[in-house]
């Protein structure tokens, strides 16, 4: 553990969670975290490196060009180029902008997204790395 923190304080790395979700099936969403969703948390990042922690339940991940995979419970996303990217709790579901469900958390803690229609639960901690922001 202690060789991959340096290795992300070489590369100098900034972060933060900015929102947590609550999904039920049916559901089905596309995300691509843009540098605004950024800004109540950091200067307007150069690069972003988009991340999702699966906390509970399971979900398929579709990636343009790439086979859609199962994410399970405790896995980890990373989207290292912050590509558009579904997340569903099934294959054949039409996807929801994820943008238009982010509800404000209250008293400026985490916003929230709540979503889906009432079948089995699926917690997913969307999270946000960025490289640094052009000033040193």
């Amino acid at each position: 553990m202690d060789a991959l923190l340096d290795i992300v304080r070489a590369m100098r790395l900034t972060g933060g969670v900015f929102l947590e979700a609550e999904f039920t099936a049916p559901w089905c969403i596309s995300s691509k975290i843009a540098p605004e969703d950024c800004r109540p948390f950091t200067p307007e990042p150069r690069h972003i490196i988009g991340f999702h922690y699966i906390t509970a339940g399971r979900c398929l991940l579709k990636v343009d060009g790439q086979q859609p995979m199962v994410v399970e419970r405790g896995q980890l996303i990373v989207l290292p180029r912050n590509d558009e990217h579904v997340l569903a709790s099934a294959s054949n579901l039409r996807p929801v902008n994820s943008h238009h469900l982010i509800q404000p958390g209250p008293d400026g803690g985490l916003a929230r997204i709540v979503y889906g229609g009432g079948g089995e639960p699926t917690q997913i901690d969307p999270t946000w790395l960025n490289r640094g922001t052009g000033s040193s």
